[in-house]
This record gives C-alpha cells, sequence and structure tokens, in this order.
C-alpha cells in the first residue's frame, strides 16, 4: 500500500525521472541525483520544513525517511545541486504536470473561455542578494503569477527583483484568447490597447477620477437578489478622455455597501454579472499568494542566487498543484466507493444533488460560480494550515481508508 506521500507525488515522478533521464549519467555521478534532489526538496515543503539545514536534520535522525530511501546529503551537495540543474528543468516539469494532471474546472467557466488573475507579491530577501534591491536599506524580490481562475490553479510566473515592472511582464505572458483579470496597478491604455491588439481581452478596475464620454447605455443584467448588496448598477459602452487611441471599452459600475467600483473591459459578449463575479474573484490570486507564503513557509528562501530562487518557486508551485490534485483524487476515490453498485437509490440522489451543488450541471453563470466557488472551496481547493498538518503527521504511514477520511474531515 502506497504512504501518503508516495500516493503525492506520483503524478510528478514519471516527469522527473524523465528529466533525469536527460542528464547525462545523472544517477552514477551525483548522490544527490535529480530525483534525489527534488524529491528532498518537496518533503521539506510538505513537512514545513523551513531550511536546507533543517531538512538535513530532519533526514540524518528520523528512521522512516531513511527507510523511505531519503539521501543524506551535506549542504553544499545541495547548495551545488542549486547551481548544478537549471531551472528550465522544473519549468519542464511543472508545465508538463499542469497539462497531464487532472484538476477539477468549472464547466460554466469553460464556456465563456480561458480566465487568468495575474499579479504580483513581494517577498523578502537576504541582504547579500544585491539583484534584489528594493530599496536603498532594503532587498527584496517579486513573484509574478499567471493564476488559472478555470482550475484555480497557478500556470506561471516570473520571478524579479522587487522593482521590476508588473505591466511589462504581464505583456511577457500574454496569450491571445485569454481574459486577464487585474487590478489598478496594471492599468494604462497603452497596455489595454497592446491586449486588444494581441486578441487578447482584460477585466481590471480603473480609478474614479478617470473621466469617459458615454457611447452608449447597455441592459444591465443581475440577479435579483444582488440587489441587497449591489446598487447604482450601471454598464456601457465608452471612450476614455486620456486614452490617445479613443477606443470604445466596457465600463461596468456599482456601488457595494457604500463603496464604488468601476470595472473596464474589452468582453462585449459577457452579462453584467458576469464582468463583476469575475473581477469580485481577482481575490484567489490573493489567497494563493497567503497560502504559499504562510501556510507553505515560501517566505524563507533556500538559495541566494536568482536561478535558485526560481527553482525553489517552482517548487512549491509543483507541490501546490500536487497538493490540490491529492485532495481531490481522495474526494474522487471516496464518492466512488460510495456510489459502489450495492449502493441505496437514496446515496445516488445524493450524489446527483451533489453534483448540482459543485456547478456540474448547467446552471447560470453568475449562480454556479457563486454557489461552487463559496460553497466547495474548502472542499475541493482549499490548503489550511490544519489540513497541512495532517497531512504532514501522516506522510509516511500507508495511505488507508481510516487515514483518507481523516484527511478528507480536517478543513
Amino acid at each position: 500500500m502506497l504512504t501518503t506521500f508516495e500516493k503525492i507525488i506520483a503524478p510528478v515522478i514519471p516527469l522527473i525521472k524523465e528529466e533525469g533521464n536527460r542528464l547525462r549519467n545523472d544517477e552514477n555521478l551525483y548522490k544527490l541525483s535529480l530525483y534525489n534532489f527534488i524529491t528532498s526538496l518537496i518533503y521539506a515543503v510538505i513537512s514545513k520544513t523551513p531550511s536546507i539545514r533543517l531538512l538535513i536534520t530532519e533526514i540524518k535522525t528520523n528512521p522512516d525517511l531513511k527507510n523511505f530511501g531519503f539521501i543524506l546529503a551535506s549542504p553544499s551537495m545541495y547548495s551545488e545541486a542549486f547551481s548544478r540543474y537549471k531551472p528550465q528543468i522544473f519549468e519542464r516539469i511543472f508545465s508538463k504536470l499542469i497539462e497531464r494532471i487532472d484538476i477539477e474546472d468549472l464547466p460554466e467557466i469553460r464556456t465563456l473561455g480561458r480566465f487568468i488573475l495575474f499579479d504580483g507579491s513581494l517577498f523578502p530577501a537576504f541582504s547579500d542578494m544585491v539583484w534584489a534591491q528594493y530599496t536603498s536599506k532594503c532587498q527584496a524580490l517579486k513573484l509574478h503569477l499567471a493564476y488559472e481562475l478555470n482550475r484555480m490553479i497557478p500556470v506561471q510566473f516570473i520571478s524579479s527583483e522587487a522593482n521590476y515592472s508588473e505591466r511589462k511582464v504581464l505583456m511577457e505572458l500574454l496569450e491571445a484568447g485569454v481574459t486577464y483579470i487585474t487590478d489598478r496597478g496594471y492599468l494604462a491604455f497603452d497596455i489595454f490597447k497592446q491586449i486588444t491588439e494581441s486578441k487578447a481581452f482584460f477585466i481590471t478596475r480603473i480609478r474614479s477620477n478617470i473621466r469617459a464620454s458615454l457611447q452608449k447605455a447597455l441592459e444591465v443584467n443581475i440577479p435579483e437578489s444582488w440587489n441587497f448588496h449591489l446598487s447604482d448598477v450601471t454598464d456601457a459602452l465608452v471612450v476614455f478622455s486620456g486614452d490617445q487611441s479613443k477606443t470604445t471599452y466596457r465600463l461596468v459600475c456599482f456601488y457595494v455597501f457604500g463603496e464604488g467600483y468601476r470595472i473596464i473591459t474589452n468582453r462585449f459578449d459577457l452579462k453584467t454579472s458576469e464582468i463583476i463575479i469575475f473581477y469580485a474573484y481577482r481575490w484567489q490570486v490573493e489567497l494563493f499568494f497567503r497560502c504559499i507564503k504562510r501556510t507553505l513557509n515560501a517566505l524563507h528562501l533556500w538559495s541566494h542566487d536568482p536561478d535558485g530562487v526560481k527553482i525553489q518557486f517552482y517548487v512549491y508551485l509543483i507541490v501546490y498543484v500536487l497538493l490540490i490534485h491529492f485532495k481531490q483524487t481522495l474526494i474522487k476515490e471516496k464518492e466512488s466507493q460510495q456510489e459502489a453498485p450495492h449502493a441505496s437509490t437514496d446515496s445516488v440522489a445524493k450524489k446527483q444533488d451533489h453534483l448540482q451543488k459543485t456547478g456540474s450541471s448547467r446552471l447560470p453563470v453568475e449562480y454556479s460560480l457563486v454557489s461552487f466557488l463559496g460553497s466547495k472551496l474548502k472542499e475541493f481547493w482549499k490548503i489550511s494550515i490544519h489540513w497541512l498538518t495532517c497531512i504532514k503527521n501522516l506522510l509516511l504511514h500507508p495511505l488507508t481508508d481510516e487515514h483518507r477520511d481523516l484527511i478528507l474531515s480536517i478543513q
């Protein structure tokens, strides 16, 4: 029977071995081979081991890790491995993982296109990391992230010094056909023009003092129940006075408990309610940053080198996706057992009701998104400190049905 750790890392093992085979004689030349290096780092993240030295101590003193096959290596071996293996190796592993792995997506969002939440977040750096200078007395680096809302997983990133332009990074990662949801930091009419010319789309908030001339008022389509939260909702085609290209955009304005919002987009096909809710779920990328910083301990850097930092971020993103996949796999396995041929009609009816609640039925997007992303977020996507602690304690134990049910009981 597989251990919890083996179950979690199973999807990425073939990809690591594939990359290892591309490296000439890697297993024979190095005690800390690519396979041993990556699997030990993955273990460090899941077990919340904040430093390489503590990881080495854990491997040295934990008999279960020795029996599992972990290699005891020195700090210098890890340092050399961070230099020997290039970030492109980890990039390929991550890209293939999110391409091949089975992650739940939202069919209602899929019918409306692919949506990317784009944002950046600062991470403190060591004082000797001069390449990451933020201010005259402070070093910091920034993780620029593309987070796919459809599956609620990270899909691309660029790490840079903290002062690097967020708008420039967005342009570097731009893909045709994708709708990018951003905050006000990306507001620039030349950016909007480039996105549109690239056959991509955007939904972003703009400041209240930016003037616009009305071209055409559009019909406002929102559920009646939303009137309890929203007021003064308008939807119109406008031209902004500060836009030299005089391009026509769509402007959706509304108030939520007294706070005004102005959302600009070049998606003319969406309903008013869809534009509002897609922007509202921009907070998902903020929750992701909080998760890897606080829950997964990504604030502790393993390397001072730019390439080493990239490797670390790739490992964190790989672990995040593996944990989401693991959680969803356990849910599916438990549901599959409950749906065995001997299952009662009542249990099948409950499952059908469950599918409706999770958005698998074809409900209007404004309703299914609220239901699915709201009530089912914890069950399918949230990685909490309590859940991760449970995983940590069962990591090297066989994954029995009892352990599975215990893991699923923790939110």
